[in-house]
């Protein structure tokens, strides 16, 4: 399993004005938004104030629930707690965030991040590693995005604003304006007794959502110090569901900062990757495990490809549509005039389902847990219409076949078996056994690695003898690929 990631926490300002009056048309088309704009600016201590800063420090507690990673698609999401302090240095163009990190089912992690102009490092329980591109692209979005920094670059971009009507939130009306920030279109509304920017909105492309309906709120704001006031608690929705509650104990801003929190050592610095917003497109590499048998290796997610006589059989379909997209153009390449007849989704977790719909979109029936079907009936009727694709354009109803206790898919050496697996990881898993080559695989049960978790082996362990299975090998979805006996052994290391 990877760290839990690092919190974002927003902040920002509040005087409170008279409630204006808004005439029929207004309510009807939306009140001026410059004006709308510059009295939360106003409200929040002012243009000249806000500008000013230089500096921001942060205290926070924060609750994030991990949307995807349920026990069941139905089931609430588990919570990770964080409490730590960030520091910006807005100049210098650099972030630094330091956090203890308390997964509710797992030890304690400490962290730091450090964004540092277009390079970034992160610390887990002291052991440094440099930030990947895309973090530090998403960390620097965060930043851009905050309340005092989107609202000044809209008063900076007034043909970039546009007026929204009022809406309601939480059953009070609110005066918006629409602000299309670089890559970012936001809807921004505002307290109408305040003045104050309450809600941000934007709509964003997901692989598993389709539509991705992201809202935050800012609230209980107080004074910061420099005539500026900032929220005190900010959550996070995703489509309805709260994916983050965090509470700033403490706000200042313009106060004098250490730069040694800022450091980079050289040994990082010297091979860190800068941050770029362009594409880099999708690696997938076909490696073969046994005759017949491969995995399509990319990054941090693997699938599982048999050739059968006159078929592909792909099992898991991780990450994303694009990713789903490189592994059936590999194969294309790889075997010309033999289509991917069935993809198999292990489970429900979004890491290992978001590439479903492009099999899904092809036309390619899906083999999955009989727990999941609704949820992969729900990927393919998800409405898109950020990056649309074959099934937006024409909806239908997909093949699914789904497994109670075991399926048989193809005939011979070359047959694979689906069997599911009783595991803690989450309810409706589904493991994969290649009888001709003896290879068992499966993601997330076990990721195997130079050190093997008992708990995970004993799992898959457990499992390969009820079934009275023969394995050689193990291949994960994550990992590498583990001998056996070697699986056998850090089982008996397992706890009961």
């Amino acid at each position: 399993m990877s760290c839990p990631a690092f919190v974002t926490v927003v902040a920002t300002a509040l005087i409170l004005q008279v409630t204006p009056v808004l005439d029929a048309q207004a309510r009807r088309t939306g009140a001026d938004p410059r004006a709308i704009i510059e009295r939360a600016v106003q409200s929040m201590g002012g243009e000249q104030a806000l500008r000013g800063i230089t500096t921001t420090t942060t205290e926070f507690n924060n609750v994030t629930f991990a949307l995807g990673q349920e026990e069941t698609p139905e089931s609430p999401a588990r919570a990770t707690l964080a409490s730590g302090r960030i520091v910006v240095d807005w100049k210098g163009d650099r972030r630094v965030q330091v956090q203890e990190v308390r997964p509710v089912a797992a030890a304690m992690i400490r962290q730091r991040q450090v964004i540092a102009g277009d390079i970034g490092m992160n610390e887990n329980d002291g052991r440094p590693a440099a930030a990947a591109p895309a973090q530090i692209v998403g960390t620097k979005r965060g930043m851009r995005l905050q309340p005092e920094r989107i609202l000044l670059a809209a008063l900076d971009n007034p043909s970039s604003v546009t007026a929204l009507r009022p809406r309601e939130w939480g059953g009070a009306l609110m005066d918006g304006a629409r602000f299309a920030h670089g890559p970012d279109t936001v809807s921004l509304y505002f307290d109408r007794i305040s003045g104050l920017l309450t809600v941000g909105e934007s709509v964003t492309d997901d692989p598993v959502l389709g539509d991705r309906r992201n809202v935050a709120w800012y609230t209980r704001w107080q004074a910061a110090g420099s005539g500026v006031k900032l929220p005190r608690q900010i959550d996070s929705e995703a489509n309805g569901r709260l994916q983050s509650h965090s509470v700033i104990t403490s706000a200042t801003v313009n106060g004098a900062v250490d730069e040694a929190l800022f450091a980079i050592p050289d040994t990082i610095a010297s091979r860190a990757q800068r941050a770029s917003t362009a594409r880099t497109p999708l690696a997938v590499q076909l490696v073969e495990l046994a005759p017949n048998v491969w995995r399509a290796e990319g990054s941090t997610h693997h699938s599982l490809v048999v050739e059968q006589p006159e078929r592909l059989v792909v099992i898991e379909a991780p990450q994303s549509p694009a990713r789903s997209r490189a592994v059936l153009d590999t194969l294309r390449s790889r075997f010309p005039g033999k289509p991917v007849a069935t993809l198999v989704n292990t489970h429900h977790h979004w890491d290992h389902s978001g590439g479903v719909r492009a099999y899904m979109a092809a036309g390619i029936p899906v083999v999955t847990h009989v727990r999941n079907a609704a949820f992969i009936r729900g990927l393919a009727a998800a409405r898109r219409t950020v990056d649309p694709d074959a099934l937006s354009r024409r909806p239908r109803i997909p093949a699914i076949r789904t497994v109670t206790d075991s399926m048989v898919l193809g005939a011979g050496d070359s047959r694979v078996v689906i069997y599911t697996i009783p595991t803690i990881h989450a309810e409706g898993v589904l493991a994969a056994y290649v009888p001709g080559s003896r290879i068992l695989f499966a993601s997330d049960v076990l990721s195997p690695a130079a050190t093997l978790v008992p708990a995970g082996s004993a799992e898959m362990v457990a499992m390969a003898r009820s079934r009275g299975l023969t394995v050689d090998r193990f291949a994960g979805g994550h990992g590498t690929v583990a001998s056996w006996g070697d699986i056998e052994r850090a089982a008996g290391g397992a706890r009961p």
